[in-house]
């Protein structure tokens, strides 16, 4: 007899997320998005402290992404382009299998978590990247223009 997976089991493969932020930013953007949408499987989080060294927040990095990878790759969400943890990221891009984006906010999380499960790597970086910048708003200068 065959030892086949349930179809169900096959369609829960998603595209790892993990957010790398100073302080615990990262935590605190996943248990938002969590209150908004529910449980989020496949994510994690390193917060990155002025006292901890590279090489240390290298080994985290290379362990979490190994841990989220669940075949379709991982997105990897940081606070602010130029900062420690996006040049800490960058050595770990690799086509289909790790992308960048940088400038998390909780409307690009949000749309991570409804479209990993249907799109490649590179799409949903692309979606999180839109819904983050559509999601920026001055709010005296939109309602003055109504």
């Amino acid at each position: 007899m065959l030892n086949r997976q349930p179809q169900h089991e096959a369609k829960k493969a998603m595209i790892g997320v993990l957010i790398i932020s100073h302080c615990d930013l990262g935590k605190e953007f996943l248990r938002a998005a969590e209150l908004i949408v529910g449980k989020l499987d496949a994510t994690d989080s390193i917060p990155i402290m002025q006292t901890t060294e590279s090489e240390e927040i290298l080994k985290q990095i290379s362990k979490k992404i190994a841990a989220l990878d669940q075949g379709q790759g991982v997105l990897v969400l940081t606070d602010m382009f130029g900062g420690t943890p996006s040049n800490l990221s960058l050595s770990f891009l690799k086509d289909e299998r790790v992308e960048v984006l940088t400038g998390v906010n909780l409307p690009m999380l949000i749309a991570v978590a409804k479209d990993r499960e249907r799109v490649t790597l590179s799409e949903l970086g692309e979606k999180a990247e839109e819904a983050g910048r559509r999601s920026i708003t001055l709010a005296g200068k939109l309602l003055n223009s109504e």
